[in-house]
């Protein structure tokens, strides 16, 4: 998928304000007091926030990219770093840095950085990538504040009750040449978003 795919993406689920784009590294706290790192970016007067988690490679170009792009379109984008400052350049040390990652942990950076996106009255949208899907769905569903939610190439919940407690729509985003696994995947959660009542939209 193109880059401009995804803005677009998100454009559909939230209207934008005045452009905005300049990076800022800023530490935030876990419930528990735990530091971690989020890329922040766009208007702090914005009333709408996209939080992201990243794939497996943690803060690639690719990702501060994405947070540029959101944030020229007029999102307030918090970006956050699930690896301390950790980062991979081959699919080994990606692996070991998957392998690494404390789920629990993950989840409380997570819903501080939500937590935090939504001060101010934002309507917040949760974007996740790849590995960051996981950790993002389950963050939407903990957290009545996520008021969109956009999933890029990741394993995905097909559990209808689960599902139930999502505040707002799903955009998952598969790709079609990814074989029948990914096929399996959308339809799968498609389903089970129809049975909970959840809005979803499928593009691949």
């Amino acid at each position: 998928m193109k880059l401009r795919a995804y803005l677009y993406s998100a454009i559909f689920l939230l209207p934008v304000g005045p452009a905005f784009a300049a990076i800022q590294q800023t530490r935030l706290h876990t419930s528990s007091s735990e530091p971690f790192t989020v890329y922040v970016a766009g208007p702090e007067e914005a009333s709408q926030a996209i939080v992201l988690v990243h794939d497996w490679f943690g803060v690639s170009p690719f990702y501060t990219e994405a947070v540029e792009k959101l944030a020229a379109q007029g999102y307030r984008v918090v970006a956050v770093d699930l690896y301390d400052g950790h980062r991979a350049t081959t699919h080994e040390e990606a692996g070991a840095l998957l392998t690494a990652l404390h789920d629990d942990l993950a989840a409380r950076k997570v819903d501080a950085a939500i937590k935090w996106s939504a001060e101010g009255n934002r309507k917040v949208a949760a974007m996740g990538f790849s590995m960051g899907v996981k950790h993002v769905l389950s963050a939407a569903l903990r957290n009545p504040s996520v008021r969109a939610t956009i999933l890029w190439y990741g394993e995905t919940i097909k559990d209808s009750d689960a599902l139930h407690h999502l505040s707002g729509p799903v955009l998952l985003i598969d790709g079609s040449q990814d074989g029948p696994a990914a096929a399996d995947n959308s339809l799968a959660f498609s389903k089970a978003a129809d049975a909970a009542g959840i809005g979803v939209e499928g593009m691949a």
